[in-house]
């Protein structure tokens, strides 16, 4: 059975209060892309689309009686599903003037244009919000480090009595603990990204440039994988091996390493993965690095169990690739969380003070990543869900070295 956006929203919900109640926090507000669309379960397009900041707020309150608040303007907010689970929708005026003319909207149409400027606006909806679920001092936890400094001026001003505690860490805590809904379009996400990893490879022969692969990548996703968009698609051919918006077309030449960092978005969520190919007969240099990046990443597969503290892997893993061949591989992490983020990474890390231990329900990607003047970038990276038991490969496609 499919699980239920409707169900994922209600262990968000009860999750984050029990965070709430622990931390003494009287509402958890969300302003970034991400964090608005993970408590309310609606993605805003003016955050997604069109990249812009502190435009809609999502508001989670402790008190388990009271309904998720999504703050949002007006012309955006006539896209909001009606029967969105467990949310009411409050909106402000905005620059687009939105007409009623058949009366549709009844007493709710009041057809007001902004007479501030925008977080004005809705910061000051924020406050009247708060207000009127009895809120009037104590703390609320809000995204303070991802707003802009005459954001936070503006949130200051409309809610004067309250303290401001910073979000980040609550939302971490609770995004890294992934519902059975969110797993769901994770794997999802990461089959369809070895989908277009596969489909692409066929075609790849000397003289294939990065730009001709990454057409092909793209068009793969579109005619193999159900339409689904690249969220990221980071490919590199031979030496160059630094990350490009525009791709190389310079043709690649046999002994070239082939490099896929690939992630495909699935109902906003994004795979993350990685696979090295190579344009004939791979170097005796080459073949090391491979070996010592395999060693490490296959250990780090058997490692991970439930109550194993990330930071612990990393200590053993680290020094396990030096020992293999790469005597100098210096990583600040080895791996990362997957989800929601645009970024491709996302806390907590596999790093050497990352004191975050396993638990069942995380999705993570295991990387060891090396990138080398005249040689290129290679890579292995695998998603894999923690189980009671140890760890699932959400992956398919072999770790070896191909030839192509």
């Amino acid at each position: 059975m499919v699980p239920s956006k409707a169900e994922h929203l209600k262990n968000v919900a009860e999750r984050a209060r029990a965070i709430m109640e622990k931390e003494n926090v009287e509402a958890l507000v969300a302003s970034s892309c991400e964090n608005f669309y993970y408590l309310s379960g609606h993605p805003s397009t003016f955050m997604y689309t069109l990249r812009m900041s502190e435009v809609a707020l999502a508001v989670m309150f402790r008190d388990p009686s009271r309904r998720t608040v999504i703050i949002m303007n007006e012309f955006e907010a006539a896209g909001v599903p009606a029967d969105l689970p467990e949310c009411e929708l409050r909106t402000y005026p905005t620059w687009v003037d939105v007409d009623d003319p058949l009366g549709l909207r009844g007493a709710k149409y009041e057809g007001r244009r902004p007479v501030n400027h925008q977080v004005q606006e809705m910061f000051g909806l924020l406050g009247q919000v708060l207000a009127g679920h009895g809120i009037h001092s104590g703390r609320i936890a809000v995204e303070l480090n991802s707003m802009r400094y005459p954001a936070v001026n503006a949130l200051r001003e409309a809610v004067p009595g309250l303290e401001l505690t910073e979000a980040g860490a609550i939302l971490t805590e609770l995004r890294a603990l992934k519902t059975p809904w969110e797993i769901a379009h994770l794997r999802k996400s990461c089959e369809y990204a070895e989908i277009g990893i596969a489909e692409t490879i066929k075609g790849i022969r000397a003289g294939s440039s990065a730009a001709e692969i990454a057409d092909a990548f793209r068009l793969a996703l579109l005619t193999h994988a159900d339409g689904s968009s690249s969220r990221f698609h980071m490919i590199s051919v031979g030496a160059h091996f630094a990350p490009a918006h525009i791709f190389d077309t310079r043709p690649g030449q046999p002994g070239d390493l082939i490099k896929f960092d690939v992630g495909v978005d699935v109902a906003g969520y994004g795979s993350d993965i990685a696979r090295t190919f190579v344009l004939g007969a791979p170097s005796d240099t080459v073949k090391r690095i491979y070996g010592a990046l395999r060693a490490g990443h296959d250990r780090l597969l058997e490692l991970i169990e439930p109550g194993m503290p990330m930071k612990q892997a990393f200590d053993e893993v680290m020094p396990l690739i030096r020992r293999s061949g790469l005597p100098n591989y210096n990583r600040g992490h080895l791996g990362h969380s997957a989800g929601l983020s645009l970024a491709a990474e996302e806390a907590p890390f596999l790093s050497p003070s990352e004191k975050t231990v396993f638990r069942p329900g995380m999705v993570i990607c295991l990387e060891t990543p090396y990138y080398g003047y005249g040689v290129g970038s290679i890579m292995i990276e695998d998603m894999v869900l923690v189980t009671d038991n140890g760890c699932e490969r959400l992956n398919k496609l072999s770790r070896d070295l191909i030839s192509l």
